[in-house]
């Protein structure tokens, strides 16, 4: 994934950011979309109650959580399934008897 990939997705009302500062971690809360899209600007509602603007392609910002719950993770994989085979789990619980029974 190319580095300005990262943040190719829009920011929406009510989704959690945290913000990479030089004196630590801050979190907050997208309060409003100041402009929308790749080049626009999104107002945040920080936990200490200030308010203040950013560009979205700001390379500090991380989306933490939608306001639906979804995570950045779970964005970014989108509709794809989880690696999961039947087969693999059933074999590890076989193995996994014959060395306790």
């Amino acid at each position: 994934m190319a580095q300005d990939d990262r943040n190719r997705f829009e920011y929406r009302i009510g989704d959690e950011v945290s913000f990479a500062a030089g004196h630590g971690m801050q979190y907050g809360e997208i309060a409003r979309i100041v402009t929308p899209g790749p080049d626009g600007a999104i107002e945040i509602l920080w936990e200490d109650g200030r308010r203040e603007i950013k560009k979205t392609r700001d390379r500090a910002i991380r989306l933490l959580r939608r306001a639906s719950g979804a995570s950045e993770l779970d964005e970014h994989r989108g509709g794809r399934r989880r690696g999961f085979d039947n087969e693999i789990s059933e074999v590890r619980r076989d193995d996994a008897r014959r060395r306790h029974g």
